[in-house]
């Protein structure tokens, strides 16, 4: 009984996990260019100037991050609710073998 629910509970603690990694992903791809996700950034070694950014314009490749942030929260505490059930668990196994002893 106890064993499955240690097991139950570090399932789900793995898969909250996966669900966070994915949304990080997500976020971190919200400005790239879909154009080529695995392009790498080629660093200038002389200076260029950098024009300043207009906040008004948004360009076509920018997602909206705030789905992927609230799967950041979402899976964050059920990844806490699944902890708090194991450490339930473990307690309990720890009094049964205060008892049996």
């Amino acid at each position: 009984m106890i064993g499955s629910v240690l097991n139950d509970s570090a399932r789900g603690m793995i898969n909250a996990q996966r669900e966070l990694q994915k949304s990080a992903n997500e976020i971190s791809r919200a400005n790239t260019s879909d154009a080529n996700p695995e392009a790498s950034v080629n660093v200038a070694t002389e200076a260029t100037v950098i024009p300043p950014v207009n906040e008004g314009q948004k360009s076509a490749s920018q997602r909206d991050i705030s789905e992927p942030l609230i799967e950041q929260r979402r899976q964050e505490q059920i990844f806490t609710a699944n902890a708090s059930v194991v450490q339930v668990a473990n307690e309990t196994i720890g009094s049964l073998i205060d008892v049996e002893s």
